[in-house]
């Protein structure tokens, strides 16, 4: 395994793609199509990285950031946020956090793990 990744998307065209890319990768990938299962999964399994979409059912992936953010176990995990909108459009739901990134819709698999490459040491990941 290189990491454990916790991906959340409501899309399940989108959240097969993505975990089969980073299951080929070595990652192990915990799934979750909802903001309320990225919350609970996030609590229970610590991930290494996150990896979620913007608006989802349940709660929005900006607003489990902040639930993650008041837990001493989570708020060291660093995010990727992907949304089909331009960042410009949703400036105001992405968190102001070195820790986290934005990757716009389609999400580009290379930058996708570039992204996660550069992301994985602040979380105090160590391969």
């Amino acid at each position: 395994m290189i990491a454990q990744i916790l991906l959340a998307d409501d899309n399940a065209d989108i959240l097969t793609l993505m975990s089969e890319h980073l299951a080929r990768r070595g990652h192990r990938v915990i799934a979750v199509a909802d903001g309320v299962a990225l919350a609970q999964k996030a609590a229970e399994h610590r991930p290494h990285l996150i990896v979620t979409d913007i608006k989802m059912p349940g709660s929005y992936g900006s607003s489990v950031y902040q639930v993650l953010q008041g837990d001493p176990h989570t708020n060291r995990i660093p995010i990727i946020f992907m949304s089909a909108h331009a960042a410009e459009k949703i400036a105001a739901l992405l968190p102001k956090d070195p820790k986290t990134r934005f990757l716009k819709k389609p999400v580009d698999l290379k930058t996708l793990d570039a992204t996660i490459a550069e992301l994985l040491p602040l979380g105090g990941y160590v391969p």
